[in-house]
């Protein structure tokens, strides 16, 4: 009985080959999720309950989203960083901040219950499994569909890469992540 169920299987993973792929890369996504957000019980600010960064740059990002959803754009000048002569090179945090922002807007859409401190730490890792597939669509075009799942497998438990896209490091790294994945991925493709 047991052979026979070992070649039903086997016969529908052949058969049901791309969604045999997609769901082991599901899986593979589901884990690093997984281990990403397993920090967020420690990321509640004890003084406010609500869900706080854990990188000191990430303050300041989850300071720009929450100035964006209260005034619509990202103040000319930031009087709060180099005081007392602020600093006025925002345009390299605008793209970040607005696409948490809007993050943060989808969220509470289907959960209204949300908050935009819970919102910003979660994004690095919803981040991840979005560069995640690029990743995969981009080695799979240059390699084969199994080194790509290995390869993302591997990519997954990266210690660096894992770092940067923990939850609540809610930093420049991971958003372009999903960029360069894009990039490298169209420049096959075309």
């Amino acid at each position: 009985a047991l052979q026979e169920r070992k070649v039903r299987v086997a016969e529908w993973c052949t058969t049901h080959a791309s969604l045999f792929i997609w769901l082991v890369l599901g899986g593979i996504a589901a884990a690093g999720y997984y281990i990403r957000t397993r920090s967020l019980p420690f990321l509640i600010d004890v003084t406010t309950g609500d869900y706080f960064p854990s990188d000191p740059d990430a303050i300041g990002i989850l300071r720009y989203v929450k100035y964006i959803l209260e005034h619509g754009e990202l103040m000319d000048v930031d009087y709060l960083r180099y005081y007392p002569t602020g600093y006025a090179n925002l345009e390299e945090f605008s793209l970040l901040s607005h696409l948490i922002a809007y993050w943060y807007k989808i969220l509470h859409f289907f959960y209204p219950s949300v908050t935009v401190g819970y919102a910003d730490v979660l994004f690095p890792a919803a981040a991840f499994v979005v560069a995640l597939v690029f990743f995969f669509l981009f080695v799979r075009k240059a390699f084969d569909w199994r080194v790509a799942l290995v390869a993302s497998a591997f990519l997954t438990v990266l210690p660096p890469y894992l770092f940067r896209t923990l939850s609540g490091v809610s930093d420049k790294e991971a958003m372009a992540m999903i960029f360069f994945y894009l990039g490298l991925y169209a420049f096959l493709s075309f």
